[in-house]
């Protein structure tokens, strides 16, 4: 039994690409970010942070749905049988799918804000909120839900 990636159909490409990026949005690129400025010397600051340290409870679904997706496409790619109750095109699409959700509800639920005010001659704003990697990371968990529900609908024929 070799580790051959033409066994992957395309539902398990789906798998392997998507879950591969949510693991990069997850770790290294910025979900939530603030900025200050000033007009005294024309001060910047601005700081952001990852999925991973923003969030100390999903993150440990968010790991786990990226595992899991990746071992189902090695499984896939080793042609191996896996011997589970549920499919590993289902579990990868329930963890996908939660996954997608708690990203979903990151976004709508997020620390937000700003201050712009003026104290003596000095003008002094800031602001804080989501950036971008958040809703790369909601585009990648819902590609690994869709990679693993196309897992479901048939046997894996590889791709040509």
């Amino acid at each position: 039994m070799g580790f051959d990636l033409t066994r992957l159909g395309r539902a398990d490409r789906i798998i392997g690409v998507s879950a591969v990026l949510f693991f990069i949005f997850l770790f290294f690129v910025k979900w939530y970010g603030g900025s200050a400025s000033s007009s005294l010397g024309s001060v910047n600051i601005g700081a952001s942070i990852n999925g991973w340290h923003a969030f100390h409870n999903s993150r440990w679904i968010w790991l786990l749905t990226i595992s899991v997706a990746l071992g189902a496409v090695a499984f896939a790619a080793g042609a191996a049988n896996v011997r589970s109750p549920a499919s590993t095109g289902a579990i990868v699409t329930a963890l996908g799918a939660l996954s997608t959700l708690l990203v979903l509800y990151r976004i709508v639920h997020h620390p937000h804000g700003g201050f712009s005010g003026t104290v003596g001659n000095v003008h002094v704003s800031s602001s804080y909120g989501i950036r971008i990697g958040i809703w790369l990371g909601l585009i990648a968990a819902a590609g690994v839900t869709y990679g693993g529900y196309e897992a479901t609908r048939g046997p894996r024929m590889p791709a040509p």
